[in-house]
């Protein structure tokens, strides 16, 4: 499938986001939900924008044509270096909408005065890896759980 990036808008989460956010996660293949979703964790995560739980997160959906083709999130967005998170629809792996999705964060998080940026991967998403190493992140080392730790640094 050809996708046009510009087609492809990126948003806060609204209320009425409940059940673009269910089929999003839905979809995920056994690779995607290993590597991104294991015992739904972040699927839990995301679901408590709705019950009003999620407090010092902000979540941005990518849509496409009434499709929610990607997810990203900030955590710990009161401190200097907060947390992100990102997942692509499995359908649209492979169509630059990664980068497309980290830059939109790096780009919001510079423009809140932020420090840089935290994320970890499992050891095994070599895909993902690609795009962090590709976006200017560090590795900085990897835990004894298999998760790799990366930082992006914003220079002043």
């Amino acid at each position: 499938m050809d996708i046009n990036l510009e087609e492809i808008k990126i948003r806060e989460f609204t209320s009425g986001d409940k059940d673009l956010v269910d089929a999003f996660f839905g979809q995920m293949g056994g690779e995607t939900r290993a590597l991104f979703d294991r015992d739904s964790g972040n699927h839990k995560n995301a679901l408590k924008y709705f019950s009003g739980e999620a407090k010092n997160k902000i979540y941005f959906l990518a849509e496409h044509r009434g499709i929610m083709v990607g997810y990203i999130f900030l955590w710990d967005i009161d401190t200097m270096v907060p947390w992100l998170g990102i997942a692509v629809h499995d359908e649209y792996k492979g169509k630059r909408l990664g980068r497309k999705l980290m830059q939109f964060l790096i780009d919001y998080a510079r423009n809140k005065g932020k420090g840089g940026l935290l994320l970890t991967t499992h050891i095994s998403n070599i895909r993902g890896q690609g795009l962090y190493d590709r976006m200017g992140f560090e590795r900085m080392g990897t835990y004894l759980d298999g998760e790799v730790l990366y930082l992006l640094r914003f220079k002043n």
